[in-house]
C-alpha cells in the first residue's frame, strides 16, 4: 500500500490514470461493439460453383426461410422486430437482394444496425438461386440483376477452389476469363466523364478516393475498394441504405459504365500506407484522429493546468 500511496502522489501520476483510461476505454469499446468480424461466420474455402449452371427454386426457397423470413416475414412483407420496423421486400427487385446478401450485409446480425460488408454467407450460386426464388414468388417489378455478359460479376478469389494445383489452374483460368469480361466491359468507356459524374453524385459520401464517410444518424457511406462491378451496378439501381437510387432515367446505362470503369482505377490506385495513410483520406479516418489526439490533448492540458494551480497553492 506504501508503494501505491508514494506513486499516487508523483506528479505525474495523473497523466498515468487518464492515458491508461483511453486506453482501457478504447480496448473495451473495439471488443464490445458489432464488427464485420464478429458478425460472419468466415468461411476458408467456399463451396465449389455447380457446373450446370441450373437454378434451384427449392434451395433457394430454403435459403428465404432460413435466413430471410424470420425478419422479413414469410411473405417478405416485413415484420417489427424489437424496437424496429424491417421493411417489406415487395417490389425491391431481384439486384436489390442480389447487392445486399452478396456484400454480406445480410442476412443481419442486428436489425438495429447498419451492416458493414463482409464476406457472404452463401456461395453466388446460392445467392442466385434465392434471388431466382424471391422473383417467382414475390414479383419481379423492381431491378433485376444485370446479365453477367453485361456487367461483370465478382472477380474469383483463390479459396473458391481447390488448394492443389489443379485449383490454381482453374482459378488462374476463372482470373483471365474475369480480366476479359471487365475489359469488354469498359473498352469503350470514358474514365474522364467517369471521374466528373463520381465527384458530382457519389464524393460527398464516399470521399473523393471511395475510401466512404460518416452520414447523420450514425451511418456511414461504405468504402468502394472492394465493391465489383455489379455490386456497383446493382447500388446505382437500388439505393440502399441512405443512398439515392441513380436509376437509367438519372444515370444512363453509359454513364454507369463510366463511373465503374472510374471506380476501378481508385480500387487499382495503390495506397502509401503508413502510419499517416488515413484511410487514403477519409472523413471517417479524419475525425478519428480528431478525436483521439484533439481530446487526448485536452485532457492533458487540463491535467496540466490543474497541477500547476496547485502547486501554486
Amino acid at each position: 500500500m506504501k508503494w501505491i500511496t508514494a506513486r499516487r502522489r508523483h506528479p505525474l501520476a495523473g497523466y498515468v490514470v487518464v492515458i491508461l483510461a483511453l486506453v482501457v476505454f478504447g480496448v473495451g469499446y473495439t471488443f464490445l461493439a458489432p464488427t464485420a468480424d464478429r458478425a460472419e461466420a468466415q468461411q476458408d474455402q467456399a463451396a465449389p460453383e455447380r457446373s450446370d449452371g441450373k437454378i434451384d427454386l427449392a434451395q433457394g426457397k430454403e435459403i428465404f426461410a432460413q435466413s430471410c423470413a424470420s425478419c422479413h416475414g414469410k411473405n417478405a412483407e416485413g415484420k417489427r422486430v424489437g424496437d424496429t420496423d424491417v421493411p417489406s421486400l415487395i417490389g425491391v427487385g431481384g439486384a436489390a437482394v442480389d447487392f445486399q446478401v452478396s456484400t454480406g450485409r445480410m442476412p443481419s446480425m442486428n436489425a438495429d444496425k447498419q451492416m458493414p460488408r463482409k464476406y457472404p454467407a452463401f456461395t453466388q450460386d446460392e445467392i442466385d438461386d434465392l434471388v431466382a426464388f424471391y422473383e417467382d414468388e414475390f414479383g419481379d417489378d423492381g431491378p433485376k440483376v444485370p446479365e453477367e455478359d453485361l456487367v461483370p460479376a465478382t472477380a474469383p478469389e483463390r479459396n473458391q477452389f481447390p488448394s492443389d494445383h489443379e485449383g490454381e489452374k482453374a482459378f488462374e483460368k476463372a482470373k483471365e476469363e474475369y480480366d476479359e469480361a471487365f475489359a469488354s466491359y469498359t473498352s469503350n468507356s470514358d474514365t474522364e466523364a467517369g471521374m466528373k459524374l463520381y465527384l458530382t453524385n457519389c464524393a460527398h459520401c464516399h470521399s473523393w478516393s471511395g475510401a466512404g464517410g460518416a452520414l447523420t444518424d450514425g451511418r456511414w457511406a461504405p468504402e468502394l475498394h472492394e465493391a465489383s462491378p455489379r455490386q456497383l451496378y446493382e447500388a446505382m439501381l437500388t439505393g440502399p441504405g441512405a443512398m439515392p437510387v441513380f436509376n437509367d432515367a438519372t444515370v444512363s446505362a453509359e454513364d454507369k459504365q463510366n463511373i465503374i470503369a472510374y471506380v476501378n482505377d481508385l480500387q487499382e490506385e495503390p495506397d502509401a500506407g503508413g502510419p499517416f495513410a488515413l484511410g487514403r483520406v477519409g472523413q471517417v479516418a479524419e475525425g478519428f484522429i480528431g478525436w483521439t489526439i484533439g481530446i487526448s490533448l485536452i485532457v492533458a492540458c487540463a491535467i496540466w493546468i490543474t497541477a500547476k494551480q496547485r502547486s501554486h497553492d
